[in-house]
């Protein structure tokens, strides 16, 4: 008996849901037909701090950004914005005094869908849906690697001098190693681990150039070396030197790769490992303002398939972010190759 009347509630239960479900889809449903519009924000994009921009580079880079946005909107989804209002927001990103040329910054494409809900229209404007492309960054989707922190330790000694193991820490976390396996997919464009692409300029010398075994133990040595925090340092330093001491010297005049993740270094010598990398500054080209763009990163998958699955199934559930996969799904990488990077 009582298994009988728990039956009978579940199915009126079940039967009780089944009614909302078409209630709710009511109560916000999406303005898929909705004229939408494109606007361009400059959210501080020129606040980079110590990097010596002038007043006409910036002018002029603006005047690039507003061409790339452009040449992203040959799109048709965004070209043609219906059920969304397209927001291109740019920002500034940090410059890297060191290594950097050109004025780096990202522009976040938002897409703020319009919705029905309770016989009012409503717009997604609190962090909608967004794709990203990063501009002049050449570390742009670098993998994983160092991370080493040169915040000084409380029971520093008086009159340790910071700025050598400040300078070795920014070297040893220039290191990282590649972001999946590499492809190219058409001329200055590659592709990693099958979602994040680079597009450059294939007559530069290369963006990203591999790490010897040798230089990457000598900068984890160098850091090391110099930390204020002595027992910390003795048995790191012994460690790595047992760990350093197993490569032959020709496996040292190798590259690295990723290693043994139980490892104090995590660097190895197997090929078949991600490589080691660190950013190429000879990569840009100087005879350019720096005003120019001469590299982008952005997030387009090679699986457009799972995107527009994973699409429409987001619009059968009157969700917003079914425009931002529509978007990725017919992206055309070669559109911002040609119309950006040849100059």
């Amino acid at each position: 008996m009582r298994t009988a009347r728990f039956a009978r509630f579940f199915l009126v239960a079940i039967l009780f849901l089944a009614t909302l479900s078409p209630m709710n889809a009511q109560e916000s449903k999406l303005l898929s037909d909705k004229p939408g519009t494109f606007k361009l924000v400059d959210w501080g994009v020129y606040t980079h701090y110590n990097c010596g921009f002038t007043k006409a580079e910036t002018t002029a880079n603006y005047q690039e950004l507003i061409k790339l946005t452009d040449a992203v909107r040959r799109n048709s989804v965004i070209g043609n914005p219906k059920g969304f209002d397209c927001q291109a927001v740019v920002y500034s990103q940090n410059c890297d005094i060191a290594e950097g040329y050109g004025i780096p910054c990202q522009i976040s494409f938002e897409f703020r869908s319009w919705s029905m809900k309770n016989g009012k229209a409503i717009q997604w404007t609190v962090e909608p849906p967004s794709w990203s492309i990063y501009v002049n960054n050449l570390k742009t989707f670098a993998g994983s690697g160092f991370n080493f922190s040169s915040y000084p330790p409380s029971d520093m000694a008086a009159g340790f001098d910071l700025k050598p193991w400040e300078n070795a820490t920014r070297k040893v976390n220039q290191l990282f190693y590649q972001p999946g396996k590499k492809e190219s997919i058409g001329r200055g464009v590659d592709r990693y681990n099958g979602e994040t692409v680079i597009v450059f300029n294939p007559g530069r010398p290369a963006y990203w150039i591999p790490v010897t075994i040798r230089e990457a133990f000598s900068q984890v040595f160098a850091y090391w070396k110099l930390n204020p925090d002595r027992i910390a340092s003795e048995m790191v330093l012994k460690e790595l030197q047992k760990e350093y001491d197993k490569f032959t010297e020709t496996e040292r005049e190798g590259f690295a790769y990723d290693g043994d993740p139980g490892s104090i270094s995590g660097i190895g010598s197997d090929n078949r490992e991600l490589p080691l990398m660190k950013v190429n500054p000879l990569y840009w080209d100087k005879s350019l303002p720096r005003s120019s763009i001469q590299i982008l990163g952005f997030y387009c998958p090679a699986d457009k398939e799972s995107v527009r699955n994973e699409g429409e199934v987001q619009l059968k559930n009157n969700q917003g972010e079914c425009y931002l996969n529509r978007f990725i799904e017919s992206l055309d990488v070669n559109i911002l190759a040609g119309s950006v990077l040849v100059k």
